[in-house]
């Protein structure tokens, strides 16, 4: 099966009211994209739980079934039983729902609990750190703002030159990579500015924009640190 395909399939039926049918194709992609394709990793916490959320929105079903996955999630994570990937996940969905404070809690849990798991997440969490206005935390979850941005942006360079995909599955790839990009460059910016940082702020974004390599993903990443000025 062709998880893009499965993914489009589900939204076009969501856009035409097919509100059980949509729902059954975006919990197969949710669950079975990466056993296919590792490039969907991306997509799978980006544009599908996007529509996702959309039908959850009209669609009771489909919220329970999201909040059932990001439970489930976070039970396991506390547990011991998951990984960095596993927290992605449920940040990505508590971030659709607008549920992101129980980030937060579920990072302070994992502290204390799970410290090295915890240890592992920690620029994941930065977010919602920051979204819960604990700037303090937030800093001594970055490394210097320098080496956290060339991390990023080798991340993101490396992600984006990867080969043997479709045209379609590298634009969405392209889109959703930006997308998470430029929302952990605006968090780290976000940081330095709570902390007095302005200027090292502002030289931030600069190279956030000059690190990105593609042209392409550089003009993009660009237009969207603007965007989010404006």
């Amino acid at each position: 099966m062709n998880p893009g395909e499965i993914l489009t399939r589900g939204r076009t039926a969501a856009l035409e009211g097919r509100a059980g049918d949509a729902l059954v194709d975006f919990i197969w992609f949710h669950e079975h994209a990466l056993e296919h394709d590792r490039a969907y990793y991306g997509v799978r916490l980006s544009f599908a739980l996007g529509y996702w959320t959309d039908l959850a929105e009209t669609y009771s079903p489909a919220r329970v079934a999201l909040v059932d996955v990001g439970k489930r999630g976070e039970a396991t994570l506390l547990l011991g039983g998951g990984d960095r990937s596993l927290f992605h996940e449920v940040a990505s969905i508590n971030q659709n729902l607008g549920r992101v404070r129980d980030t937060y809690k579920l990072f302070h849990r994992l502290l204390k609990v799970q410290p090295e798991l915890a240890r592992k997440c920690r620029d994941l969490a930065v977010g919602a750190i920051v979204e819960a206005k604990d700037f303090k935390l937030a800093s001594k979850q970055l490394p210097h703002p320098e080496e956290f941005l060339l991390w990023l942006s080798e991340r993101l360079n490396d992600d984006l030159t990867r080969e043997g995909v479709s045209r379609e599955i590298a634009n969405r790839r392209r889109e959703a990579y930006v997308h998470n990009y430029c929302q952990d460059v605006r968090t780290a910016m976000k940081i330095l500015e709570e902390l007095g940082n302005l200027k090292a702020a502002e030289a931030a974004r600069e190279w956030a924009v000059a690190l990105v390599g593609p042209r392409r993903a550089r003009s993009m990443v660009s237009s969207k640190l603007v965007e989010n000025d404006a």
